[in-house]
Parts: C-alpha cells; structure tokens; sequence
C-alpha cells in the first residue's frame, strides 16, 4: 500500500485537521508574537494514527490515547540513512546522533466512539521521513519509539502502555469529525 492509495480516506482528516488548527493556530500566533516565542504555524497533512492506552502509576491501563502522525514539509528533514546504518546507531552507545525532527503537540482531552475520555495527541514529521517509515519496518519501529519515548519525555504524567498498539488509518477521525 503506498501513500497515494490513502487519498480518498484521509480527506475527511486533512478537513478535520484544517478546521482543528485553524482557530488554534490564529491564537497560538498572537500569543507568540506578544511573548516572543519563535513558534511556527504549521499545516499538516494526515498519515496514520495510533491508539494506545495511558498507564496508571500501578501499571494498569487507563484511558485511551489517540496519536495522530502526521506530516509537514515545514518540519526539517532528518538526514539519509540506510536501514542497516540505523540499526548501528540505535545499538551503539550513542543512539542520539541520529536526530530527527518531530513537532508533539500538547495533549487534547476528547471522547471517543463510546462516550468515554481520552486523550489525542498531534506528532508531525517531515512527509520523507514518513514515507520511509511507511514503507521499512525498521524505520516504522524507530518513529513508534521516537513518538513514545519523546510524548512520554515531554509529558511525563502520560505513561503510554507499548503492549497496547493499534496502527488506524482513518476510524478515529471519522468519529471526531462527526462531532463537529
């Protein structure tokens, strides 16, 4: 399956992304410029969501958490690397030397197709990276670990549950943008 293929489902997401952002974005940009924050305004374009659970401090399963991975060309490439070059560097000593750039957006409580709470999160990559995530496992498996380790970094009250993972492609936003 490539990228192309998704065209016709992601439509109603590249809608839902366009009005969600559009307000936000219009008030982001008047905070930033009265703070001086260097924030950018970005457009993304739908990939693929992710659903997992939030982890309690005892180690169960809470509630839902939706990841929207998406794409913006705004969003600096990471380097060219080969399959085998990553896996190198994700067993070296020093994994961080292959960096790549990922916006996380902050934590928006929802409800989801049942009524009950969870939380969507928005993580934008370069549509390059994507592409070669879309289409190597191992690049795949990286971006998962990039988005958990770095949501979980930036937001340490969400202890993502890796055994509970499913890659969605359009379910979720239906329903949200059924809401609307």
């Amino acid at each position: 399956m490539q990228l192309d293929d998704l065209e016709g489902e992601d439509e109603e997401f590249r809608n839902f992304l366009k009005e969600a952002t559009s307000s936000k974005k219009s008030a982001e940009n008047k905070s930033a410029a009265s703070s001086g924050d260097e924030r950018m305004a970005i457009k993304p374009e739908p990939g693929f969501c992710l659903k997992t659970k939030r982890m309690n401090e005892d180690e169960t399963t809470e509630e839902k958490v939706f990841i929207n991975v998406c794409t913006s060309s705004q969003i600096s490439a990471p380097r060219e690397i080969t399959e085998e070059e990553l896996i190198e560097i994700v067993k070296s000593e020093d994994p961080g030397r292959y960096r790549v750039p990922i916006s996380l957006g902050e934590p928006m409580a929802d409800l989801d197709k049942h009524g009950q709470a969870c939380v969507i999160f928005t993580v934008i990559i370069h549509p390059d990276f994507y592409r070669r995530a879309y289409n190597s496992q191992t690049f795949m498996n990286f971006l998962l670990m990039l988005i958990y380790e770095g949501l979980e970094n930036k937001y340490p009250q969400f202890k993502l549950d890796p055994s509970k993972f499913d890659r969605l492609f359009s379910s979720f936003v239906h329903q949200l943008k059924k809401k609307q």
